[in-house]
């Protein structure tokens, strides 16, 4: 199924640290992922239908495919690199398993897609100060 992977995306992790006593957290990268994001496919009975929000453009959701020793888990961002999707994605729930005759063939999970004001920072941390000439 390698051959039907079409998307390179960077895998977004939060991490947090003590400094002088406040947590801080903050996106690192974990590392890329060779993937296929399709945002047309559903799965009945398994994705979670998406929320009602009024005065807004609702979020793109879809599906993603990926190897079984890949380290994409539940809770982290996927930031598009190449391939014909782009944005950054948000994995909500635990990959499922698409078992073969013998063992997992591949994984696959709902995306969302996370708003792009939000896409590198977590609520609450302090906005980076912009430098203008």
């Amino acid at each position: 199924m390698r051959h039907l992977f079409n998307s390179v995306v960077e895998i977004l992790r939060l991490e947090g640290t003590l400094v002088d006593g406040t947590l801080t957290q903050q996106w690192k990268p974990v590392g890329q992922m060779l993937c296929r994001i399709d945002l047309n496919f559903v799965r009945v009975g398994k994705d979670q239908p998406m929320p009602v929000a009024a005065g807004r453009a609702p979020d793109r959701s879809g599906l993603l495919f990926f190897s079984v020793g890949e380290d994409a888990r539940a809770g982290d961002r996927l930031r598009c690199i190449s391939g014909p999707v782009s944005g950054t994605f948000e994995l909500r729930v635990v990959p499922d398993p698409a078992i073969g005759y013998s063992a997992s063939h591949h994984l696959e999970a709902q995306i969302i897609e996370v708003s792009q004001q939000l896409a590198g920072r977590f609520p609450g941390s302090v906005p980076e100060q912009v430098v203008t000439p």
